[in-house]
């Protein structure tokens, strides 16, 4: 039902959208081919903002919404709304010149010179468009690879900027804004999406920093590629989350502090201290233990996601583990003390794995099953998990719900297996964390 109601505001403000527009410019749709163009530009650029405020809901860790659809869900319609709105952002500027220029009779060029010579604000629009454009390319994934995380994270901090160009351009040009409760609406639709993203984005983590004041008191090396992290502070009975939840963490020492990553809790909230543990891969993972001192200051957003046990109420679950993904599963497994739980943990070489101690330690209901997939050494299971080995390490499989998390090609390969043994969809939980 909530869902339902999210998606019925959303379709309820478009709707206010072509009413007002078209109450301002309806008339231009038949009277020629330069009026049509005109029209078409003025709502390409209201839903262009209209989709772009979204984008800024959608990247605000906003808790209802996460709770109500998960940060896959929500990771998916922030790409394709983003894709709309830069649709929009374009059709805008190219519908106006297009119908002005018939208009007046002149060419694209003389035009748009026109727009920027004698329309005033027209320079900030354009710099707003330019802005847009040159974001949503560098968050192309290809892209996104060519760049430093700090450099793509400060480029997409233009988009601020450009929201506040395009604010301004259309209070100046926006001729459906001319109608003073539509201007008072747009006011108001600007001031719900800031004041989200602002709210649950920097104030919720302003305030747990200061409450907590977070450090780090204790880095150890669980092998040669993978460390933890330990993380106290004031008050840490009251920090609460839940095992397969993940955090924004930000290490507040030098360049670090320009950098925030989203780490898994890799223990069960004990009231005394916070643990992620991290794997070499990348700049900024590679040499964690060397970069962090004890007693850094850390900045945390979070807790985010919907990876918990609190998904289902079944009383068997399964939890599928490749690599560096045992950390949510780790953390998850503490919460399902009352459960019948199976692990598969998966990993390349025998070394590579870490918490078996742990695990051994927790409780007796839980079944641990380690796969090496690629070492010939190794007494227990070998090879990449298939379908063969879940029927026989997990034979009552329909039974259970399922959690899985790895890499993505590991994560894909497992779903794949799990529909083709026909475990129900709504019984398979997994969880990106990709949304900046």
């Amino acid at each position: 039902m909530k869902k339902i109601l999210v998606l019925g505001a959303f379709i309820l403000n478009i709707a206010i959208i072509f009413y007002f527009w078209f109450d301002r410019s309806g008339t231009l749709l038949t009277s020629g081919q330069a009026g049509l163009m005109i029209a078409l530009g003025r709502i390409s650029g209201l839903l262009a903002v209209y989709l772009i405020l979204w984008q800024l809901v959608l990247i605000g860790r906003v808790k209802f919404l996460e709770k109500m659809f998960g940060l896959d869900k929500l990771a998916f319609v922030h790409h394709i709304n983003g894709l709309l709105a830069w649709i929009f952002i374009l059709l805008h500027p190219i519908f106006l010149v297009v119908g002005y220029k018939l208009a007046n009779e002149v060419t694209a060029s003389s035009q748009m010179l026109d727009f920027l010579l004698n329309w005033e604000g027209m320079f900030a629009a354009i710099l707003s468009v330019v802005i847009f454009v040159i974001v949503i390319v560098v968050s192309l994934a290809a892209i996104k690879k060519m760049f430093r995380y700090e450099t793509w994270y400060f480029i997409h901090l233009a988009t601020y900027l450009a929201i506040i160009l395009a604010f301004s351009h259309q209070l100046e040009h926006g001729n459906t804004l001319q109608n003073f409760i539509f201007i008072g609406y747009w006011y108001l639709i600007y001031w719900v999406a800031i004041g989200l993203l602002v709210y649950f984005k920097f104030l919720v983590p302003i305030r747990l920093f200061f409450k907590h004041k977070f450090y780090v008191s204790k880095i150890v090396q669980e092998n040669s590629n993978v460390v933890s992290v330990y993380i106290t502070g004031d008050k840490m009975e009251d920090y609460n989350f839940l095992g397969g939840q993940f955090a924004m963490f930000r290490f507040l020492d030098g360049r670090l502090a320009l950098e925030s990553h989203p780490f898994s809790f890799s223990q069960s909230k004990n009231n005394q201290e916070l643990r992620i543990t991290v794997k070499n891969l990348g700049d900024f993972t590679a040499t964690i233990a060397n970069k962090i001192k004890i007693g850094t200051k850390v900045f945390i957003d979070g807790p985010h996601g919907i990876f918990t046990t609190a998904r289902t109420e079944n009383k068997k679950i399964a939890l599928i583990a490749g690599g560096v993904g045992i950390t949510p599963v780790r953390a998850l497994v503490e919460n399902t003390t009352e459960k019948d739980s199976v692990v598969l943990y998966s990993c390349v070489l025998e070394q590579d794995f870490i918490f078996i101690d742990e695990f051994k330690k927790l409780n007796n209901k839980i079944s641990l099953h380690l796969i090496a997939s690629q070492d010939t050494s190794w007494a227990g299971e070998c090879g990449r998990l298939d379908e063969e080995k879940l029927i026989r390490l997990i034979p009552d499989y329909l039974d259970r719900s399922f959690y899985i998390c790895g890499p993505p090609l590991f994560m894909k390969n497992a779903i794949q297996i799990l529909h083709k043994l026909h475990v129900k969809k709504k019984n398979i939980y997994f969880e990106k964390f990709s949304l900046s």
